[in-house]
Formats: C-alpha cells, sequence, structure tokens
C-alpha cells in the first residue's frame, strides 16, 4: 500500500502532524504501536504555548470538558527546605496522557489519517528524495515522507543506528496518579522538589488526582532497593516538604509508568533520512515542565515544510535544512538551559542557591521560566 506519508508514533507530535497534513488533503498513515486509552511517562502539564497548539488542532475544548485542572502557580522546594513560590505566565491545564492522547487521535482520524493502534514499524529503508519502505504489523508500506514521532527512544532508533544510542544515561523515570485527602487550599499549583538524587513534580490532573512524576540517578534507585515505592519514599521524600505533601496520598495508578536510560542528550533531527520530532527530535529536562508544549511546537513547524515536500512546493534538501534551522533556532537556546537547570537540581548546594536567589528576585524566576518556552 502507498501514502503521501507515514507517521511512526501515536503520541502528541505524531498525531498532531498527522492530522496537520490530512487537513491539507494528503493520504497519511499513523502507526501506534500501543492501543489508546493508554498512560505514558509524563509531566501532564499544558503551558499556555500548548493550550495554543491544541486549539489550533481543534481540540481544546476537548479538553477542558474532559476535566483538565487549571494551574496559575509553580512551588519548587530544596531538600533543606528552601522554598520558591511564583505565578506562572498564564493559566496552564493539567490533563492525563491517557485522556489527551486518546483525543488527539480521533481528531485524527476524523481528519482521514489512517491510524493503526497496536501497530509496530519494525524497519524503514529508503529516502526522503526516492521515497520510503516500511514494514509494520506483517505488511509492507510505502511513502515520502517517513516522520518519527515515537518517543524518547525506540525500536528504530537501533534501526537506524542513531548515534545518540551509543551514550549511556544515569537516569530513570517513574509516573503515577495519586488520591487522597491531600492539601487543596492550593489547587492550582504544579510542584517541583528536589532531594539529593533526584526531582519530583507533583501537578494535579482530572478527577481531582494528582500525577507525581520523578527523575533521578539509576544508583539513587538501586542503593533504595531497587523499586519505585522505595525511592519515592526512601530517596525522594528526604525532602520534608515533599514527604508531606504525599503522605497523605495513596496511589491509584494499576503500576508505575516507569523508563530507563533517559536520553537527555543532544539528538539529530534526521536518521537514515527519517525526519525526527517530539522526543525522538531532542528530549528536553523534565524539570522544565514544557515537553509537551515542545511536541506540539515541533509538529506545528514541521507540517507546513512537509506539506510542502509533498506539494512539489520544497525540494528534499530544502526540507531538511529548512527543518533542522528552524528547530535549532527554535528549541535549541532552552534546551541548553534546561540541561543547566537539569545538573543543578542534582546538586543541593546549588539547588538552594538558585531557591534563594528565585526569591530574592523574582524577576530571575521570571526569566528562568520564559527561557525554558522560547
Amino acid at each position: 500500500m502507498r501514502y503521501d506519508a507515514i507517521v511512526v508514533g501515536g503520541g502528541l507530535a505524531g498525531c498532531s502532524v498527522a492530522l496537520q497534513l490530512a487537513r491539507q488533503a494528503h493520504d497519511v498513515l499513523l502507526l501506534e504501536k500501543s492501543t489508546y486509552p493508554r498512560h505514558k511517562l509524563c509531566g501532564e502539564f499544558l503551558s499556555p504555548e500548548a493550550q495554543s497548539s491544541l486549539e489550533h488542532l481543534g481540540v481544546l475544548e476537548a479538553v477542558y470538558d474532559a476535566g483538565s485542572a487549571s494551574l496559575t502557580r509553580a512551588r519548587l522546594t530544596g531538600p533543606r527546605g528552601t522554598e520558591s513560590a511564583h505565578a506562572l505566565p498564564g493559566t496552564a491545564l493539567g490533563l492525563s496522557r491517557y485522556r489527551l492522547d486518546q483525543l488527539l487521535y480521533r481528531q485524527a482520524c476524523r481528519a482521514g489519517v489512517d491510524g493503526r493502534p497496536g501497530t509496530r514499524a519494525t524497519s524503514v529503508r529508503g529516502s526522503v528524495d526516492e521515497g520510503y519502505v516500511v514494514d509494520a504489523g506483517g505488511e509492507t508500506v510505502e511513502a515520502r515522507p517517513v516522520i518519527g514521532a515515537y518517543g524518547r527512544r525506540g525500536l528504530l532508533d537501533r534501526t537506524l543506528d542513531r548515534p545518540f544510542l551509543q551514550q549511556s544515561s544515569p537516569y530513570v523515570a517513574f509516573k503515577a496518579h495519586f488520591a487522597g485527602d491531600h492539601d487543596i487550599s492550593d489547587p492550582g499549583t504544579i510542584e517541583l522538589h528536589t532531594a539529593p538524587g533526584g526531582y519530583c513534580g507533583v501537578g494535579p490532573v482530572e478527577k481531582g488526582r494528582l500525577n507525581v512524576c520523578w527523575i533521578g540517578r539509576t544508583d539513587a534507585l538501586t542503593d533504595a532497593g531497587g523499586t519505585p515505592e522505595a525511592m519515592l519514599n526512601e530517596t525522594l521524600c528526604k525532602n520534608p516538604k515533599l514527604d508531606k505533601r504525599l503522605g497523605p496520598l495513596c496511589r491509584v495508578s494499576d503500576r508505575y509508568e516507569a523508563v530507563s536510560q533517559v536520553p537527555l542528550m543532544p539528538k539529530s533531527r534526521f536518521a537514515g533520512d527519517v525526519c525526527m520530532v517530539g522526543d525522538a527530535a531532542g528530549m528536553i529536562a523534565p524539570l522544565c515542565g514544557d515537553g509537551m508544549a515542545m511536541a506540539l511546537a515541533a509538529a506545528d513547524l514541521l507540517a507546513p515544510l512537509a506539506d510542502d515536500l509533498l506539494a512539489e512546493r520544497r525540494p528534499p534538501t530544502s526540507f531538511r535544512m529548512t527543518y533542522e534551522r528552524q528547530w535549532t533556532r527554535t528549541f535549541g537556546r532552552r534546551m541548553r538551559i534546561g540541561r543547566w537547570v537539569h545538573t543543578a537540581a542534582f546538586r543541593p548546594t546549588l539547588t538552594r542557591t538558585l531557591l534563594r536567589a528565585c526569591s530574592a528576585l523574582p524577576p530571575l524566576a521570571r526569566w528562568l521560566i520564559r527561557a525554558t518556552r522560547g
């Protein structure tokens, strides 16, 4: 079977690119290895920038109707009780990926995308100049171009021999939803708590639940006993304010979502001429809270370029060069700042100094928030 474009990965970036290309009358195949709805490891924080993209895609009202939580403030704490609180630059939303991804996938299919959940792409051969052959779900399909939107790591990364796989990452991440008689005196707050060995985000989502999502060093996980519960309770809850925050709560998720070898190192935007978007193109440090907005913004950037390529208004060389240039100009600075702040979060002295500086100089906090959002 032949399509105009194949998108591998049905998360935010993949669904958005597929939907936008379908709106331009292109035949698009969307391959997603999982089925909907499904939980994903994510901070589940939708900034105003992300909401703008969702409005363009026609799903923002559905996000409101799904019960998303409104967020207006950020609270940051250090392992020795240092704290800094600030207003967010606009109202953010908290909504689980369990609900959001399904909303976007359904919208893409309504636009004419051939969506195939439960179908894994196992290999891709070809080029953007000549077209591709993709093996998926026991079939062979063809298209030009192929867009990789399958997240942090995927089977195709090995098939395409991507260089970042040669670098070891010392980080592991977990996520679950919690509920209970938690303090709701300030329900519109997204929280970030740092501790020796990692940092943890806590934020409300739909149905009064809290998303608890953290990243830490693999050796801290091992030292705590090797389980996410132990790492949360024995390592991260050495931060007394996080310990107090989570004390009355109980986990309501069936299990913890987990990712090892979290790849925060730089990546290329093309691999074997496959165009990458979302976390497949580069993952920002989780504490920045910008991952979902970046995925949607990158899709908004890529979709018109891919449309030009398919309509033969732009040659392949220009497609590659323009996407790389625009991606770097849009996201390069915030990625560098995100890596710096991520490193500081694992050093208690730096964390304490940074939080005190942000408390004493609110413009510094506002600058850091803006700087990780372009």
